[in-house]
């Protein structure tokens, strides 16, 4: 039966990764699954990420969830998700600066506000 939920999950993740873009609106949508077995503690997972973004006057607008699906068993709905959001600007082609915070769903609480910069050379 492990066998079988690895296969799928494969299948599934194999998609890749696309933003796709909502007409002329600027508006962006992408969703992120990834699936993993653990070999040492026999422990799969499946993961999913919906985001959703905007472009505003060289800023990029996210917002994204982390959704657990199964592990070693159906998960999905059992606990509520933490909204993280997240506004970037690109300096240069290789540095960008970010702010980004999260609201968690289950403890209606927010999370820290952090805010950095990213250097990719």
């Amino acid at each position: 039966m492990k066998f079988a939920a690895i296969a799928a999950a494969a299948m599934i993740t194999a998609t890749g990764v696309a933003a796709n873009e909502i007409g002329a609106t600027g508006i962006t949508w992408g969703v992120e699954t990834t699936a993993e077995y653990n070999v040492d503690a026999e422990n799969m997972t499946l993961t999913s990420t919906p985001e959703i973004g905007y472009g505003l006057m060289g800023l990029d607008l996210t917002a994204s969830t982390e959704l657990s699906i199964y592990n070693d068993d159906f998960v999905l709905g059992d606990e509520m998700p933490t909204l993280d959001f997240k506004v970037s600007k690109s300096i240069w082609d290789n540095l960008e600066v970010y702010a980004e915070t999260g609201y968690d769903l289950e403890l209606e609480d927010m999370s820290d506000v952090v805010v950095g910069a990213t250097f990719k050379f």
